[in-house]
């Protein structure tokens, strides 16, 4: 059954996972000017936090937290993407969690995005073993360089600031997943294709930035290629335009580590990104290449 509400990210998101800052533009209002240019979107903002607590997962679902409206950034058609810092108490001390809500002019919420979760402060003692690992991962890297691809497939490349690894690219005729709707309630979430003859096809895909203070990029339907063949290259499918939601307990193509990547994000240096990709193609095809542009420019090959 069809359904106009948005999905939202997995609730149960795990310790030391997709670790992102807000993405900003030109049009984004910060602090207190957000609350005093747009009252209505940012007071529904912060009650729908407030009232909906689930998505911190269940380490803070039941923590008294407190949040801080960083600003907004308005996204036309009447749509406006608030930014939201949170920690877990007065006392805490480390990097606030952040998420976004998006909420239309007349305050109703349309979409909800986990983007980081709260960071503890690290004690000296294991501040040192950060420093020791971080010397062993440069060593690893080095050795990536000299020869990166002697172990298996070309998965894993090296852009201009990222790193990518983009898994085989998974055919089906359609996937399943479980991700809460603008109202709070689980529901499970299909994509379909929409042409004669064709299928669904899923690319796991990794960004993780070692080098660089920050990149910035937009995951849309220009942020990477799947090629075909001898053929076409293939732009990713709008996965929020294209979920609806369906009515089955247990279905042979429900992935339950299915996670969206869409949408705006920041990518600070030794942060990791990690998602889903969708394309559309013919039923049957083979593949050559997957190409990443958004941020960076990165070509992973099948062979």
């Amino acid at each position: 059954m069809a359904s106009t509400e948005r999905p939202q990210d997995d609730p149960e998101q795990e310790e030391d996972e997709v670790i992102v800052d807000v993405s900003t533009s030109e049009n984004f209002i910060e602090g207190d000017d957000a609350r005093d240019s747009h009252p209505t979107e940012v007071a529904a903002a912060l009650r729908y936090a407030a009232e909906n607590k689930y998505d911190y997962g269940p380490k803070l679902r039941d923590a008294d937290l407190q949040w801080d409206v960083n600003g907004i950034e308005p996204m036309g058609n009447g749509i406006s993407r608030v930014f939201i810092d949170y920690t877990p108490s007065a006392s805490f001390r480390g990097l606030s969690g952040s998420e976004y809500i998006d909420v239309d002019s007349g305050g109703a919420v349309l979409a909800r995005r986990q983007i980081r979760v709260p960071k503890q402060n690290l004690p000296v003692v294991l501040i040192a073993l950060t420093v020791v690992s971080l010397i062993a991962l440069a060593v690893v890297q080095v050795l990536l360089w000299a020869n990166p691809f002697d172990s298996g497939p070309e998965l894993y490349v090296a852009g201009r600031t990222l790193w990518i690894r983009a898994e085989l690219p998974r055919q089906q005729p359609y996937v399943v997943y479980n991700a809460p709707s603008s109202a709070g309630a689980i529901n499970q979430w299909a994509i379909k294709p929409e042409g004669q003859g064709t299928e669904i096809v899923i690319v796991e895909t990794v960004l993780t930035n070692q080098t660089s203070g920050a990149v910035r990029m937009v995951v849309d339907r220009e942020a990477a290629e799947l090629r075909i063949k001898g053929s076409i290259a293939l732009k990713p499918v709008n996965v929020i335009d294209r979920s609806y939601i369906v009515e089955t307990a247990n279905d042979r193509y429900l992935d339950p580590e299915f996670r969206l990547m869409w949408g705006g994000f920041t990518l600070n240096q030794g942060e990791e990104l990690r998602g889903h990709i969708v394309f559309e193609a013919p039923l049957g095809s083979e593949f050559s290449d997957f190409r990443w542009l958004a941020g960076d420019t990165a070509v992973v090959r099948y062979n």
